[in-house]
């Protein structure tokens, strides 16, 4: 992705192949789309954002985090440096590995910020290093918070700011051992890659300290049922139950379990969101342990209490997790792009490098330093208790 010595004569036309190409793909369109000119001779490059295909109101804060990240960015940008703009997926995209496809085409997305899920993110992973191509259009995703462990991988094109899940779950589980001597406890946990690796490693962790878990309940996110799990629960006088899914489901959980009439000890793999406008998911959250990735009373770092601000200020909200952490991954990503220019290859190299050849990036959910695979080095996990 070189800028041609007579730019200024075929930049206009290369950009304006790619534009009809990405109107009407075809055969031949490939070549034309991504030569290697739109990047490095356009004035606005794009970030994909990459965001769960189901429910996307969940997801508004991503948007609000990466938004604020490239306004900062847009701000300081160095002479010569292209202005970075958002770009979300179409909307005709039906799987992540279609969303993953389309920012991999368009041929001004230098990177994206995505995907959420680690399911999603494993899928879309080949297509984001260009398999099917032998890597010659590759781009770097910086997911945000997909805690699995495959979701990276040695010399990959995924990165994650969030920590990883198996220690995520290992900090719980030491929590529900040593600090609130549970014993025998029950999990929930939804049916997909992150949640049940979460559970192993909490299940593991949790033995060694001399626990137990009693049961283990699976469920789906399209059909998050907990009443007949929250009957069993109570006749068994469980003291403990660990959550291992979203917030949605960790709420409607708790409550089909104190409609039976219990009342234990609830501890979650995920923080209570949007509970400011609602008091009664507040009141019903109130006293469950869970692990905190990011809280804006408690900022770690005097650029942490500025995006906390600006993020009250842009939306009226208080910021979470997801926009945190997402803007974390967009700034990670526009550092590089201001460090080594819009081409992918570098920008991936110049991620890859963050901590080791790099310097570390001080984001607002702690400092970010990537190992080999792509994961962050020693991020805080810290375990709250909701309503405090």
């Amino acid at each position: 992705m070189h800028r041609a010595s007579n730019n200024s004569i075929f930049a206009p036309l290369a950009l304006a192949a790619a534009a009809a190409c990405c109107l009407f793909p075809g055969a031949g369109c490939r070549q034309a789309r991504l030569g290697g000119s739109a990047l490095a001779s356009a004035d606005t490059v794009y970030v994909g954002v990459a965001v769960g295909l189901q429910s996307p109101e969940r997801y508004v804060n991503v948007f609000e985090g990466v938004q604020l990240a490239l306004d900062e960015l847009n701000g300081r940008r160095p002479g010569g440096a292209p202005a970075l703009a958002l770009r979300r997926a179409p909307a005709g995209a039906a799987s992540p590995v279609e969303v993953a496809a389309a920012f991999r085409d368009d041929p001004l997305v230098v990177a994206v910020v995505g995907h959420t899920e680690s399911a999603a993110t494993i899928s879309a992973a080949p297509v984001y290093e260009d398999r099917a191509h032998g890597g010659r259009d590759a781009l770097a995703a910086v997911t945000p918070t997909a805690n699995a462990a495959p979701v990276t991988r040695p010399g990959g094109w995924v990165f994650r700011v969030t920590p990883v899940g198996a220690d995520m779950a290992r900090a719980l589980a030491r929590y529900a051992a040593d600090s609130l001597r549970l014993g025998p406890v029950a999990a929930l946990y939804r049916n997909d890659v992150s949640p049940k690796e979460l559970l192993r490693a909490f299940a593991d962790e949790y033995a060694r300290r001399g626990g137990t878990i009693t049961e283990r309940d699976p469920f789906l996110e399209e059909i998050p049922e907990f009443d007949a799990y929250a009957r069993r629960l109570v006749r068994r006088g469980t003291r403990g139950v660990v959550i291992f899914g979203n917030s949605p489901e960790a709420l409607a959980a708790i409550r089909a379990i104190r409609r039976a009439g219990g009342s234990p000890v609830f501890l979650s793999s995920n923080a209570p969101t949007d509970v400011a406008g609602d008091p009664a998911a507040a009141r019903d959250f109130a006293g469950m342990r869970y692990v905190e990735l990011y809280a804006a009373d408690r900022p770690v770092s005097p650029g942490a209490e500025r995006f906390a601000e600006a993020f009250l200020g842009r939306t009226g909200r208080t910021a979470d997790y997801w926009g945190a952490l997402s803007y974390d991954a967009a700034m990670v990503i526009g550092l590089a792009v201001h460090d080594v220019g819009p081409d992918r290859r570098r920008v991936r190299d110049r991620i890859a490098a963050v901590g080791r050849a790099a310097p570390a990036y001080d984001g607002v959910t702690g400092r970010v330093r990537f190992d080999a695979r792509g994961d962050p080095v020693e991020k805080p996990v810290l375990v709250r208790t909701a309503g405090r």
